[in-house]
């Protein structure tokens, strides 16, 4: 008799391969491939207003694929989007699309990041930043792409040439926020989530951008919540 973890392999291979199994095995598998799709078109609503649905559609099957879910919950699929993206050939003429993807995908996990204690002044030593944030530093103006694309944006408005950007993801009570930082900022929070104590962070920003000001900017981002206790 085959065990349990022989037979769960056995099923997962014949939904990775679409010559295997029965007619009711093929319906199964188009389910699975569609809700794992759906789950795709959620976390990456601004690459496939970019692409277009169907031309998304077709590179979610793909991604489907070649990627299979290694979690029950499909809020967690779909972290390599941005890798697959790099290899495709038919997106080569959109070169900023994998970082726009990386940011939605910091987006995405932000919205499901637990919430964090609130800054502690009594305890300055203890400093962190927020679950729910993360950074990414991209050749390309992805913060104004991410921005131009939410309701009531205008994508035309974007400078593809306009530069580098260094961005923030967080989350502002249940709405994630994307925010272009300067780069003492981005040099601080880099150093905290790398567990730099608060004073070692704050010299590091200083010392690389000399229009850094300490104090305001521990005030800002203590009061958006993204440094906590």
């Amino acid at each position: 008799m085959r065990s349990l973890l022989e037979l769960q392999r056995g099923f997962a291979a014949a939904l990775a391969d679409p010559r295997a199994g029965s007619a009711r095995m093929a319906v199964y598998r188009g389910n699975v491939s569609g809700n794992r799709g759906a789950a795709l078109a959620v976390a990456y609503p601004v690459a496939r207003r970019i692409v277009g649905e169907a031309f998304f559609d077709m590179l979610a099957r793909d991604y489907a694929r070649s990627q299979a879910s290694a979690s029950g919950d499909l809020n967690e699929y779909g972290d390599a989007l941005a890798t697959f993206l790099e290899d495709r050939p038919d997106v080569r003429d959109l070169p900023y699309l994998p970082d726009v993807a990386r940011l939605e995908w910091l987006a995405h996990r932000a919205y499901y990041a637990a919430d964090s204690a609130p800054f502690d002044a009594s305890r300055p030593t203890e400093v962190r930043v927020a679950p729910a944030c993360a950074l990414l530093a991209s050749e390309w103006p992805v913060v104004r792409i991410w921005q131009e694309h939410q309701e009531g944006g205008d994508p035309c408005r974007v400078n593809l040439s306009s530069g580098a950007e260094l961005a923030l993801v967080h989350r502002a009570g249940w709405r994630v926020e994307v925010t272009a930082l300067r780069p003492g900022d981005y040099r601080f929070l880099e150093r905290l989530m790398a567990g730099d104590a608060l004073g070692e962070a704050l010299e590091a920003a200083a010392t690389m951008d000399a229009a850094f000001q300490p104090r305001a900017a521990l005030a800002a981002w203590v009061q958006a919540g993204v440094i906590t206790g």
